[in-house]
């Protein structure tokens, strides 16, 4: 077994049946990969799905937990995988047939020390509201070196390691329930355990999620109290909190433009007028700074409770 495709799903079955297929139209032979899809308590009918899928020349193992997060159930998956590779992939993930082969090429007989990041891009089909058109007006002007990537780059909904390296590395750290950093993180342990990485475009999978503006905002409120989380674990490093913007230096401005009346109130008022109007531009500038107002509110909420956790041996101590 050369590769072991391990996606993490929650309720997602129609959209995950997709992927299952294209997964099936690969070039190499179903022989030298499986499918391990790592259900985190789906209700929507997902198990039945899968068994059905089961029956393709791919072999599919199916492995379900308790709700827990995607770390929880990609680590799951992971430990029930047969693959000298892991491929992690998302459940909305639609590869296209030379995904596999493309990382596979990457990895020889006894290749170690080396991750590799492909290309995702948004399926057309997913560009059918507002929203999802608005956003696609922001190009990625990201630079991503063919050569040692930096590890801020990595994200697992298209990311291949070797089985060796992520069991070295511990795997995900579950403490990431929410959505957000949880593949930047394990990037860089395996960096400091001298894994390089690298990015391939031509490892191209399509992203089909027709997300909503109050879905965005949901997943960033997440990764801000994720933000604090992985700040934290890591020292509180000032490099790490620039990256997060959440270095205590900048809250206060973060708190003036994003916690008090005097912009977001604007945005919240040209957001319907703009939509209104077809005006993707001026609908995006509102999107943008309003999920921005969405991570914020996670960040603070997490440093309050941060604090109030702190304060409470001290209040106990007093109190006896």
């Amino acid at each position: 077994m050369e590769i072991s495709v391990v996606i993490p799903t929650f309720n997602n079955c129609d959209v995950l049946r997709r992927t299952i297929e294209a997964l099936g139209r690969q070039t190499l032979p179903p022989s030298a990969y499986e499918i391990v899809i790592a259900d985190d308590g789906s209700t929507d009918g997902t198990r039945a799905m899968v068994a059905e899928a089961q029956r393709g020349a791919v072999p599919i193992q199916y492995v379900v937990q308790a709700h827990g997060g995607r770390s929880a159930a990609r680590n799951r998956g992971a430990r029930a995988a047969r693959g000298r590779v892991l491929l992690f992939i998302d459940a909305d993930i639609w590869a296209t047939p030379t995904l596999l082969a493309t990382h596979r090429a990457h990895y020889p007989p006894g290749a170690s020390r080396l991750g590799v990041q492909g290309r995702t891009l948004t399926h057309p089909d997913a560009r059918t509201t507002a929203f999802m058109r608005a956003r696609e007006l922001t190009p990625d002007l990201s630079v991503r070196r063919r050569r040692n990537l930096a590890p801020v780059h990595i994200i697992t909904r298209n990311f291949s390691i070797p089985r060796c390296e992520f069991e070295a590395a511990g795997g995900f750290d579950e403490g990431f329930t929410g959505y957000g950093w949880e593949d930047i993180e394990l990037a860089m342990r395996m960096q400091a355990r001298g894994v390089r990485f690298e990015y391939d475009p031509a490892a191209l999978g399509y992203h089909y999620h027709v997300e909503t503006f109050e879905g965005a905002c949901r997943k960033l409120r997440q990764a801000g109290e994720g933000a604090v989380y992985f700040w934290q674990k890591h020292g509180r490093s000032a490099h790490l909190g620039v990256f997060l913007e959440i270095l205590p230096a900048l809250l206060p401005l973060k708190w003036l433009v994003f916690r008090t009346p005097l912009f977001m109130p604007l945005f919240r008022r040209l957001r319907p007028y703009a939509e209104a109007r077809g005006w993707l531009l001026l609908a995006n500038e509102c999107y943008t700074e309003l999920i921005w107002e969405a991570y914020y509110d996670g960040v603070f909420t997490a440093l309050r409770r941060t604090r109030a956790s702190a304060l409470q041996p001290a209040a106990q101590a007093r109190r006896t």
